[in-house]
């Protein structure tokens, strides 16, 4: 139990760090902002709200998206990926991004 709990911490202090660090993320949201809110007059308590909803919004979408990979790994943990399937995949993938880099 006690292992799993600190596996738990590691995982959740990774994603805040990764979501905390993603830059586009904060220009997006800092960017947005001011065309909603009359920064002038915010009080403490509406900043209070504002980071509360947006870790709600935020965090909310994170923990759904780790939900769904952890159900996606435990439905495919008996499932052999043969090695065509994977190289199919990356070509989709490679091919996938040749053509937004061409489309560009």
């Amino acid at each position: 139990m006690r292992v799993r709990s600190k596996a738990v911490a590691t995982s959740f202090l990774s994603g805040l760090a990764l979501t905390l660090g993603d830059i586009k993320a904060i220009l997006f949201y800092a960017s947005l902002f001011p065309a909603f809110v009359d920064i002038a007059s915010l009080t403490t308590s509406n900043v209070v709200l504002i980071m509360l909803v947006t870790v709600v919004a935020v965090g909310g979408v994170k923990v759904a998206y780790a939900l769904a990979a952890n159900r996606i790994a435990c439905l495919s943990k008996d499932v052999v990926f043969r090695q065509e399937a994977r190289v199919a995949a990356g070509g989709l993938l490679v091919g996938a991004g040749g053509y937004l880099i061409v489309k560009a």
